[in-house]
């Protein structure tokens, strides 16, 4: 090689070691900024969590003493703000929140809780029942609180470490000291966050009671579902449980009856061009529920592919349709054998339903810019799974919008508005 040769060659070698060195430096710029965002943002998150702890705490202890209904019900959105917050600022610590579950499960209760007596405190305040649940809430509230102060002290003083979503690397020992997951989890194990019995998503719901159909008579109503002989049927699968599930198929059915009767059908076969009407598919489906020993069900909506029909029917008990219990039937129109049938919302359980307003008096519960078109008989689901009995009034707005508003016919009070 020349001596130019090697010159140009040894020019380029130490230009490229610049240029990546450069490249190096900014890069390692960049990463100690993203580092630094990230724990600022990490600090923000916890502090946060902090303050709306701190806050529902507060807005608990003064539940205790709140006499006014306007307050009261003021106090139960200051819990639900205080609850949604932490369990939102929960999320964005760098760590895995779902070791948490007793917090989180704390905090979804406690803000549920009060979001669901909010609209009975604002009439009648709260009962004694009710304050002895949020005092039993408020100690657990300001106990949490009083935790994350203290944690939140530790991490300024520099006696406690916050957590990084970085891996470490294997060869490289963690930094001593404890890290703010680690207390967590330490105050998590000894936290009591069971949930207590209300009307809410988070109340403990009671367990769906097993039927008495015995295997033999499972299999007896799978045949005659199917419509075939019983020898015909061939068992799937099985399971045990509250259910106790059992699987058939007959040729292209299959059909799956659990302890408390017929729970799903379908067929797998491609259906050809129909040739029944809606009307004449409808009757198919009324006549399978009838065999079933179905009778009292409403249709509430239909569809028809050209291929196939499928039917909704709810419920009916006291001349109310029971909006949360019901059954899905499909009609295939090449030959009107039933495709498919689905009854998993379908409640085997007499509701309890009390009404105690007529249909006049609900009706003075609508605001004067709404116009009713129509009011049925229906019940709905609370939040914690109860049958409400309620009217249920088609109205339009003054721009002509549809909506749907919701009396109860206990309390005769608005309940929900669905727009």
């Amino acid at each position: 090689m020349s001596r130019k040769a090697k010159f140009i060659f040894g020019t380029y070698i130490v230009a490229a070691l610049v240029t990546l060195s450069l490249c190096c430096a900014i890069s390692y710029s960049r990463l100690a900024d993203y580092r630094r965002a990230a724990a600022y943002s990490s600090r923000a998150a916890f502090e946060t969590t902090v303050k709306a702890v701190d806050s529902m705490g507060a807005a608990l202890k003064k539940s205790l003493y709140a006499t006014d209904g306007g307050l009261c019900s003021s106090l139960c959105g200051q819990v639900y703000a205080g609850a949604s917050a932490a369990e939102a600022a929960m999320l964005s610590l760098p760590f895995e929140t779902q070791e948490l579950e007793n917090l989180a499960s704390f905090l979804n209760l406690a803000g549920d809780y009060a979001y669901s007596l909010a609209p009975g405190a604002a009439e009648e305040g709260f009962s004694q029942e009710q304050l002895e649940q949020l005092e039993s809430l408020s100690r657990q509230a300001v106990d949490f609180a009083a935790l994350l102060r203290q944690l939140q002290m530790d991490l300024n003083n520099g006696l406690m470490l916050l957590d990084s979503r970085e891996e470490l690397l294997q060869n490289v020992g963690e930094p001593e000291g404890q890290k703010l997951s680690a207390a967590l989890l330490d105050y998590e194990s000894g936290f009591d966050g069971g949930a207590f019995e209300y009307d809410g998503k988070y109340s403990l719901k009671e367990e769906q009671q097993a039927g008495d159909l015995s295997e033999e008579q499972a299999m007896e109503l799978a045949a005659q579902a199917a419509g075939v002989d019983i020898m015909e049927l061939k068992e799937e699968y099985s399971y045990s449980g509250a259910d106790g599930r059992r699987c058939y198929s007959a040729g292209d059915l299959m059909i799956c009856v659990s302890s408390r009767g017929l729970e799903s059908m379908g067929r797998s076969r491609l259906v050809s061009s129909g040739r029944l009407s809606t009307e004449k598919a409808r009757q198919k489906a009324e006549e399978f529920l009838s065999g079933l020993g179905l009778e009292e069900m409403a249709l509430v909506s239909y569809s028809d592919s050209g291929t196939i029909a499928s039917f909704n029917f709810a419920q009916v008990q006291e001349e109310a349709l029971r909006l949360g219990s019901g059954v899905k039937v499909s009609v295939a129109l090449d030959d009107g054998s039933i495709y498919a049938y689905n009854a998993e919302n379908y409640s085997y359980d007499t509701a309890e339903l009390s009404w105690n307003t007529d249909e006049e008096t609900a009706a003075r519960q609508l605001p004067e810019n709404v116009s009713s078109e129509g009011v049925r008989r229906v019940t709905i689901e609370s939040d914690g799974g109860r049958e409400l009995p309620c009217y249920e009034f088609s109205c339009l707005n003054s721009q002509g919008e549809s909506l749907k508003i919701y009396v109860n016919a206990d309390t005769g009070k608005q309940c929900r508005i669905d727009i």
